[in-house]
């Protein structure tokens, strides 16, 4: 009895092996079959097991030498294509169910836009892929800044002009604008742009007292005109003494300076009193003038008797004693008296009212 117990035992427990083999067996059976849409990619096979399983594919792989293909979406089994978050690089992960069967890939062909001359640009509309690739077939612009700060209020670059596929040129003009768009590119190859660019250099052109001309930016080696109207205070003059900053030929408050490299030149105005002296002094000889003809002349009679007829002599003018030195005694007071209100108000220095003072 006790062997015929062992014998059933022994029995039950190989058919249950064999069950549970022919199981895993049908289960590692399973084949997911992966595949690509237009043949882009080599199709191959998976063996599925129980749950789920992981299937990695790369976002990008080359077409070749200047295209490469771009994974856009899948679908399983023929159901709905699931669009995927679009990468240049790195790999798609998807967890496929065990009972799947076929899993299809949706890939683009994109073409590179490469952009030199600078690096201040932005692609419109951007790439679907986060870099400088493109889907096959669409239209791409570069919108480029025109000018690049090398050294702030320095040097810079200026955009002068671009070339597609070094065949063609255009000239960009300077409107004031801030920006440049390039036509549409249409990606249907791969592409180059090239920007050509001219450096520039800040010229300033200052006075304390003044208004100059002639700041800007200019390339190197060129001659620049420059120029300072000087301002007045009053009668004070503002007169041009010297132009500082560079070596600089200068006819009267007109100059030119050679731009080399960015430059700083500074109009040296001083100021000129002999506007301001000359109408006081043209004051002070006015107002004499009106004293003198206040000073009396005196006239002397000297009649004569001539038979029976009295005839008398026209007056002889005579002046009085002194008359010329005094006016010129009350001038010059006049004058000092002006000079040294003057030089106490600082509207003349001390050199020149020593000078003025020795004149008088």
């Amino acid at each position: 009895m006790r062997f015929l117990l062992y014998l059933l035992v022994f029995l039950f427990g190989l058919s249950t092996f064999i069950y549970n083999d022919s199981s895993s067996f049908a289960q590692s059976g399973n084949k997911l079959s992966v595949s690509f849409e237009d043949n882009v990619a080599s199709s191959y096979d998976v063996s599925l097991s129980g749950g789920k399983f992981a299937i990695t594919q790369d976002y990008s792989w080359v077409k070749d030498e200047t295209s490469r293909y771009n994974l856009v979406s899948y679908s399983i089994d023929g159901g709905e294509s699931v669009k995927i978050a679009r990468s240049a690089r790195g790999s798609f992960t998807l967890d496929i169910p065990s009972d799947s069967s076929q899993l299809v890939f949706s890939a683009v062909i994109q073409h590179a836009l490469t952009v030199t001359g600078t690096n201040d640009f932005s692609f419109l509309p951007s790439s679907p892929t986060q870099d400088n690739w493109f889907d096959s077939g669409t239209e791409v612009s570069i919108n480029v800044s025109k000018t690049t700060e090398i050294e702030k209020n320095k040097v810079r670059q200026e955009i002068t002009g671009w070339s597609l596929d070094k065949s063609e040129f255009w000239n960009i003009e300077d409107d004031g604008s801030t920006f440049f768009v390039t036509p549409p590119v249409i990606m249907n190859q791969y592409h180059l742009i090239d920007f050509f660019v001219t450096t520039k250099y800040k010229l300033n052109v200052v006075a304390e007292n003044g208004v100059t001309s002639g700041s800007g930016w200019y390339k190197q080696g060129e001659t620049v005109p420059i120029a300072v109207v000087s301002s007045n205070d009053g009668l004070i003059l503002n007169t041009l003494s010297e132009w500082e900053g560079a070596e600089i030929e200068h006819d009267g408050n007109s100059a030119q300076v050679f731009v080399n490299g960015p430059l700083t030149v500074t109009a040296k105005l001083e100021k000129n009193y002999s506007l301001f002296i000359m109408i006081i002094v043209i004051s002070i000889l006015a107002v004499g003038v009106v004293i003198a003809k206040k000073f009396k002349r005196t006239t002397v009679s000297i009649p004569q008797t001539i038979s029976t007829v009295n005839v008398v002599k026209t007056p002889e003018t005579q002046y009085i004693e002194k008359y010329d030195q005094e006016i010129s005694a009350y001038l010059s007071e006049q004058t000092l008296e002006k000079l040294n209100l003057m030089h106490e108000s600082k509207l003349i220095s001390d050199s020149k009212y020593s000078k003025i003072k020795k004149i008088l």
